[in-house]
């Protein structure tokens, strides 16, 4: 089922090239991955800033994780800023339970608009440090946002993870696809779809329906959960929310 999910959203994302016409959206959402085109942002892979985003931005945002299975619970609070127009570093603290686990840079950059301002397109760097293992990792990703409607949107990622720096042949692909319905001016609904393929045909999913909920342009929640296989674990529920604050 994940992977039928998955192409009919990329299949979706296809299609939103010759739906619509320029559309400007305004929702009162805190958690837009394009101001413009009112496009929301992922709940667990999100973005630096909205692409696009002027000069002077500031995000704080918490992501909470919680297994059901195990009960495993992780967080992770970050700071973005935009420090140029279209241009915006982030720096997270992901932890486990009551420990540090990495540290984590990101850096993320807009290219423009594409089909007459339907589309809207930029990059994505991540770098990490993992402090139990003393494994560092990055991450580089192209970001495609278009509008399909007034009501439909779509976000997808496709890049790659050098995961370890020591391994010269630990390399994973990445593919985020992201499907949102604007419900009315303060809830979306959506569904993320993150894979990670690896050499040997290993394949890792994390499937997320969510919801947004905007208290105001820039106070919002994001809460969501599905099945996931991650680690080369067993498959399992992921329950994920994320508490957005801007400036």
């Amino acid at each position: 089922m994940a992977k039928n999910l998955h192409y009919l959203i990329m299949l979706l994302a296809v299609l939103s090239c010759g739906l619509a016409g320029k559309v400007y959206a305004e929702p009162n959402d805190a958690v837009l991955s394009s101001e413009e085109l009112g496009i929301p942002e992922p709940l667990v892979f999100d973005l630096v800033r909205p692409l696009g985003s002027p000069k002077g931005e500031l995000e704080v945002n918490t992501l909470i994780t919680r297994s059901s299975q195990t009960g495993e619970f992780a967080w992770a609070p970050e700071i973005e800023y935009a420090f140029a127009d279209g241009y915006a570093v982030e720096f997270e603290l992901p932890f486990q339970n009551s420990s540090l686990e990495e540290y984590k840079f990101g850096l993320q950059g807009t290219f423009g608009e594409l089909l007459k301002g339907r589309m809207i397109h930029g990059w994505q760097a991540l770098g990490r440090y993992g402090r139990q293992e003393n494994v560092y990792s990055a991450d580089i990703l192209y970001l495609n946002g278009a509008r399909i409607s007034d009501k439909w949107s779509t976000l997808n990622m496709l890049g790659i993870r050098w995961a370890d720096f020591g391994k010269r042949e630990d390399i994973v692909a990445l593919i985020n696809n992201n499907l949102f319905y604007h419900f009315s001016r303060n809830l979306t609904l959506g569904v993320e779809m993150n894979n990670e393929i690896h050499e040997h045909k290993q394949w890792r999913y994390r499937l997320t329906p969510q919801l947004h909920y905007s208290f105001s342009s820039n106070k919002a929640v994001q809460i969501g959960g599905g099945p996931a296989r991650l680690n080369n674990k067993k498959s399992d529920w992921l329950l994920a929310s994320r508490f957005i604050y801007t400036f």
